[in-house]
């Protein structure tokens, strides 16, 4: 049999929405090791031990990652062509056809309390239950103006591991890991970063006169009220005794560090493919 790959994870991850309980030994396998592969390449951890130094730590790193410089969010914001552009929209495509579907399995781990600022989140990740408001839907306005397929099976064949990794890394932490500290840690930590990570995007389209940039725009506003109720998802786990400090942290860092790769190599993707090669048009 031959080795799973971050496709195979993600095609079977997508079943087990419909079957969660299924059991896939080999694809489990996979998931565990590179799971573990990139928890040991976040170093040497100085795990905080209570809420108090979680806040703290998590602000230290954010602080940290936001003052290094990013040569590819430069790239992005004042030199990537259109058809390169393209190319980086193509890679979190999985994503956008998808966004936060996965949170509703974390919410039954969670107690009441903490499931409050989760709920509110999603609540504005899907429009209010407008599906016109629903960031998904901003994500296939981008692709109609892009001139690119909207079809989620389409982009299943085109993007690299690395893009799968970031979609694939909130399944594990929605419904594997083993405490959903792992996933309050990453959410928190990925709400308070987009605002200023999504600028290069929202540059780029006002440089490529791209106007449906709603999907960057609308969540570099939306995120920092997200980024909000993240700090109260960790204080009301905290406040109900369920939250691990020590995990949140480790999730904040794997989520920094699988979305740092996803999108250093995404840029890498784009600016190394052709307009032949690159997977945007259905033909």
């Amino acid at each position: 049999m031959h080795r799973p790959t971050q496709l195979n994870l993600y095609l079977t991850n997508r079943a087990r929405l419909q079957a969660p309980w299924s059991q896939r030994g080999a694809i489990d396998a996979f998931e565990r090791d590179w799971i573990a592969q990139r928890m040991s390449e976040l170093g040497e951890l100085s795990p905080p031990g209570s809420l108090a130094e979680l806040k703290a730590a998590m602000k230290a790193q954010i602080e940290a990652e936001q003052q290094a410089p990013h040569d590819s969010e430069t790239y992005v914001a004042n030199h990537m062509p259109l058809g390169e552009f393209r190319t980086l929209v193509q890679e979190f495509a999985v994503d956008g056809l998808t966004e936060a579907q996965v949170f509703y399995y974390v919410l039954p781990r969670l107690p009441l309390e903490a499931q409050m600022p989760l709920l509110r989140i999603m609540i504005d990740e899907f429009g209010s239950g407008n599906i016109k408001r629903a960031h998904t839907t901003l994500y296939i306005k981008l692709l109609h103006e892009l001139g690119m397929p909207t079809a989620l099976a389409h982009y299943q064949e085109c993007i690299g591991p690395s893009s799968f990794e970031f979609v694939n890394l909130f399944f594990w932490l929605a419904l594997r890991a083993d405490d959903a500290s792992y996933f309050a840690g990453a959410l928190t930590h990925l709400e308070t970063v987009i605002p200023s990570f999504f600028e290069c995007y929202a540059v780029a389209c006002q440089r490529l006169n791209i106007q449906a940039h709603a999907y960057y725009t609308e969540h570099q506003h939306i995120d920092g009220f997200h980024a909000i109720e993240g700090q109260r998802l960790l204080t009301a786990m905290n406040a109900t005794g369920v939250l691990d400090p020590a995990k949140a942290y480790c999730g904040a860092l794997l989520a920094s560090h699988i979305t740092d790769r996803a999108f250093r190599e995404a840029v890498a993707k784009a600016r190394h493919a052709t307009e032949q090669h690159a997977c945007t048009t259905g033909g």
